[in-house]
């Protein structure tokens, strides 16, 4: 999978977004965009990422039916570990990812990523989410004062910025 030049955000996506996410404080939101891929796999600069739907969903981090909170965290400090929580970490809910891809399937469009807040903290991703992440692919994230910031997580260790531009009909 190729880094994208820049995403777009369509119509108004940027603002849903942002007050999907914001309205889960003081937890961390979590939302999946859907839109089109419009990969030229000789140009770069049209290798441009169209973000048309936002879908919100649920974060079940520490509830019964999470699957992440019992894998492997021997890599991180115990300090990071008992920190755990839905103030600083997120789970969707596999029901809303199914649906939202049977969605995305039915309208001709594809899951790009996922999204999620970090209410307290800044937009970058932190420790867990690098951690977590299945690379490469891209991760927006959002900070207390609703702003995005896209990023191409490559693995791990190594993750860049990725230009946002904003279009809207009016």
């Amino acid at each position: 999978m190729k880094i994208p030049k820049h995403i777009e955000f369509r119509n108004e996506t940027n603002c849903v977004l942002s007050r999907f996410l914001k309205a889960a404080e003081p937890e961390e939101g979590c939302c999946i965009l859907i839109g089109k891929k419009n990969n030229s796999a000789r140009d770069h600069k049209r290798n441009i990422w169209k973000v048309t739907h936002i879908w919100n969903c649920r974060n079940i981090w520490g509830e019964q039916e999470s699957k992440l909170i019992g894998q492997n965290v021997s890599s991180l400090s115990d300090q990071k570990k008992m920190q755990f929580s839905k103030n600083n970490r997120f789970e969707i809910d596999a029901k809303d990812q199914i649906a939202s891809q049977k969605w995305a399937r039915e309208n001709n469009l594809e899951v790009l990523c996922c999204a999620h807040s970090h209410p307290s903290g800044e937009n970058k991703p932190s420790e867990l989410d690098l951690f977590f992440h299945q690379s490469p692919g891209l991760m927006v994230i959002s900070n207390k004062d609703g702003d995005l910031k896209a990023w191409w997580v490559k693995d791990k260790l190594n993750f860049q910025n990725v230009k946002i531009e904003i279009f809207s009909l009016t």
